[in-house]
């Protein structure tokens, strides 16, 4: 099954622009990846299937990624964070109208916001129609379109879930959807959270969601690392993710497949024991390679995913894209991206998470209830596809109010 939708189509350009779009590169260089990443870089190719010029705007010399923290003086970059404007040069290196860039931009901006709580400036030697900011960042291009795309008001709505100063937090949105010509968010949920809770417009606010475009024949020669037949969590793992909770509600199931940890470590440590006496094992994985990743979420039993603040939850749908039924929390985000086609639960009542646990525990693949989860995900998970994505893609960019 093959999510590719309009890929290998003959691009033809719906932007009214006659400029190119421009991306923020602050988090396609995280080691392991994330969330926001998968989301930029799917962004950028369907930019392409829609024949629109792009580029990321670089914080290092053209083609590498801002050194680390301990290589930039931080007096250097206490100075830098003064200046009120950053100047983003044309980097040529072959690429048609050059690679924008400009030294150590992200740290300090988050420097000056952090001292300040003013939003950095960029000037461009020449701007760029518009400038799609892919998260939060404390900063507008100037002589352009500028959009944001807000992922989750977790840091607000759950201060005690993430380590972002929620202070902060709530400033630097403010500041942004005052000075944005428009924000975009991945959920109806986050969404409606905009409007009610910081007062955007509707009509400045868009949900576009997410897409997943997985090429399952790939995926399924990919080396097997995760064992087959398990019950898979996928995530940072931290407090967000409900891990202590699901791991009380795995040990008290009496299931015997292995739960899988998959996910680098989050904000905090939680307790990662059994409780004394459980039957089954915990197995951890800090990170592995993606097609691996997604061969093991394949051969998976079940996607548990009892998340207590999501934006979206990208492993539903990669889940339901492989054929895997999933477990997920009731209300919020998770429950919306489900759409009914998951297995919901509370995600603060250990005892309902393990009464679903042990429920599919117990189903074999032919079961009915098992293979109707199966079937309602193949389902659901086509509205998140390549081809649905672009549509709403193509449609949003057609109508930016452009200066």
């Amino acid at each position: 099954m093959d999510e590719s939708g309009s890929k290998g189509q003959v691009a033809v350009s719906v932007f009214p622009a006659t400029g190119p779009v421009w991306l923020d590169s602050r988090n396609i260089g995280t080691n392991g990846g994330t969330g926001v990443a998968r989301y930029t870089q799917d962004l950028a190719s369907c930019l392409a299937d829609l024949g629109i010029r792009t580029a990321f705007v670089r914080s290092g010399r053209a083609g590498k990624q801002a050194s680390s923290p301990g290589r930039l003086d931080a007096s250097r970059r206490f100075l830098r964070a003064l200046l009120p404007c950053r100047h983003v040069h044309d980097i040529q290196d072959g690429v048609a109208g050059g690679q924008p860039c400009c030294t150590d931009l992200y740290r300090t901006a988050h420097v000056r916001f952090k001292t300040f709580g003013r939003l950095t400036s960029c000037r461009a030697d020449t701007p760029p129609a518009l400038m799609h900011w892919t998260y939060p960042l404390p900063m507008v291009m100037e002589g352009c379109t500028n959009i944001v795309t807000i992922h989750d008001l977790v840091p607000l709505l759950n201060p005690g879930l993430t380590g972002i100063d929620p202070t902060r937090f709530a400033r630097l949105l403010r500041a942004l959807v005052d000075r944005m010509d428009m924000v975009v968010t991945v959920s109806e949920t986050v969404r409606t959270q905009l409007i009610d809770i910081m007062g955007v417009a509707p009509s400045r606010i868009v949900n576009l969601y997410q897409m997943v475009d997985i090429d399952v024949a790939a995926v399924m020669k990919s080396t097997r690392i995760i064992p087959p037949d398990c019950l898979l969590h996928i995530g940072r793992v931290e407090s967000r993710k409900n891990i202590e909770r699901l791991i009380a509600a795995y040990g008290q199931s009496g299931s015997h497949r292995p739960l899988v940890l998959v996910g680098p470590d989050g904000d905090d440590r939680p307790d990662l024991s059994l409780p004394e006496g459980a039957a089954g094992q915990v197995i951890r994985i800090p990170w592995i390679e993606r097609l691996s990743l997604l061969r093991g979420l394949a051969e998976a039993h079940a996607l548990v995913f009892p998340s207590l603040g999501e934006g979206f939850g990208l492993p539903i749908v990669e889940a339901m894209v492989l054929g895997t039924p999933v477990i997920t929390s009731r209300g919020g985000a998770p429950e919306e991206i489900a759409g009914g086609a998951a297995c919901l639960v509370d995600p603060f009542d250990i005892g309902e998470i393990s009464t679903a646990i042990a429920t599919l525990d117990r189903a074999d693949r032919q079961d009915s209830m098992y293979r109707d989860l199966v079937e309602r995900g193949h389902a659901r998970a086509r509205f998140f596809s390549r081809q649905a994505y672009t549509a709403r893609l193509k449609e949003f960019y057609a109508r930016i109010p452009f200066r």
